[in-house]
């Protein structure tokens, strides 16, 4: 008789837990903990066979979940509703909270600004479904791992600005925009749920402050993304004095830890005047003489002419199909032979042929796409597909070379057509 499925979950569990524990024990590391003293990531260091036994009791934790709960729960989540957790963002409340002991609601909800009724329930619901804050004795609020974390990090402050002000009331609105039926970048759920006829960078320019927490947020790139950059094309080859031209670099975070990796190569990081605006004013000292800032809108024909690499890194998702032709058509006029356009983005998989965790990141990202931009992200074949598009008036662009994991995949073309338009 075949081993039932959630018995052969919990032995994975099981089993490869103990992996974890042995690592924990043998390079004397804090456990995971929801404390405000435990660590952020206890196996962010670890090797990759650690990484992959953590990442199997996750999967199989959320599977035996599913199982147990059955198909009901799948359909009704019971965490669906994140107005907590938008409170807590909005209102501030883990920075009321002090580092050590705790806080009365009453007092808490004075310093917040909000009834203390409306603020318990808040807190409790965020304790429960989160482990955000805890209450050790009745009546008393203080916090855990995650809202200290949120309370001492301005990135997680970002990061909760992004996901709590920008996309989830744009989530609420992308199904009344996909009734629409169109592919325009402003009649996204995010337009919908800004009630404005302007695509998410139009809006956020006439938003400063949106627009600024925004782009911190944007720079939270993890360094396996850009370190995949980095070794997945090699920039060693290029001749000294190289340029690359970062189109839609945003502050230049990317040609920072690219031009420190290769110093033999200079860089022109190009998004909007107001994007790049004061950049250079805050640029590391060490890489002023080879990062400049170029103030360019990405629909204009491109000015840097000649450079060796024009960088696209997670940029061309933003934008339905026709842009994307579009972005890469304004770049043929500043192509040489033998020109390369890098791309950096998400490839989707074919469905079952990646991890639980892997592919559930890639779709939630693709969802994320269609809220906010109305875009998607792609496979290999739409990639192919968009620059035969684009080289339909030119013929200039050369086959496609991917190199790829599971996170991020980069292609490179290369331009054969020296007589450009």
């Amino acid at each position: 008789m075949p081993t039932p499925r959630i018995v052969e979950l919990a032995q994975i569990i099981a089993s490869r837990t103990d992996e974890l524990k042995e690592h924990l024990t043998s390079n004397d590391l804090p456990e995971p903990s929801f404390s405000p003293e435990g660590p952020i990531d206890a196996f962010g260091s670890a090797t990759s066979d650690v990484q992959q036994a953590k990442n199997s009791v996750v999967e199989a934790a959320i599977e035996l979940r599913q199982l147990l709960e059955g198909p009901v729960r799948s359909l009704l989540p019971e965490v669906s509703n994140f107005a907590p957790l938008a409170a807590i963002h909005r209102f501030k409340i883990a920075t009321h909270v002090p580092m050590e002991g705790g806080i009365t609601f009453s007092d808490l909800a004075s310093l917040c600004g909000l009834l203390e009724h409306d603020l318990r329930r808040v807190i409790r619901y965020a304790a429960t479904h989160h482990r955000v804050f805890c209450e050790p004795e009745k009546g008393l609020v203080a916090h855990t791992a995650a809202s200290k974390l949120l309370a001492e990090n301005e990135m997680f402050e970002n990061l909760m600005g992004l996901t709590f002000a920008e996309c989830w009331p744009a989530h609420s609105k992308a199904v009344d925009a996909m009734a629409e039926r169109s592919e325009e970048p402003d009649r996204s759920g995010y337009a919908l749920a800004n009630s404005t006829n302007l695509n998410m960078f139009e809006f956020l320019a006439q938003h400063p402050d949106r627009a600024k927490r925004f782009a911190r947020a944007m720079s939270s790139t993890s360094p396996a993304s850009l370190d995949a950059l980095a070794s997945y094309f090699d920039w060693a080859s290029l001749p000294d004095g190289s340029t690359v031209v970062d189109v839609g670099g945003a502050q230049g975070h990317v040609s920072f830890h690219l031009a420190r990796k290769f110093p033999h190569i200079s860089f022109v990081v190009q998004d909007l005047p107001e994007v790049v605006e004061g950049a250079e004013a805050t640029m590391p000292e060490d890489l002023k003489e080879r990062v400049k800032f170029f103030g360019h809108n990405m629909f204009n024909e491109q000015p840097v002419r000649d450079a060796e690499v024009y960088l696209l890194r997670y940029v061309l998702h933003d934008w339905p199909d026709k842009y994307c032709v579009n972005i890469l058509q304004c770049l043929v006029p500043a192509l040489k032979r033998g020109a390369k356009v890098v791309v950096q983005e998400h490839l989707l998989p074919e469905p079952g042929t990646l991890s639980l965790l892997q592919e559930m990141q890639l779709r939630s990202m693709d969802a994320i796409m269609m809220t906010l931009f109305n875009s998607r992200e792609r496979d290999i074949e739409d990639w192919r597909t968009i620059f035969e598009t684009a080289n339909s008036n030119y013929c200039g662009f050369l086959a496609t070379r991917v190199k790829a994991n599971p996170s991020t995949g980069i292609i490179q073309v290369e331009w054969a057509d020296k007589d450009s338009p």
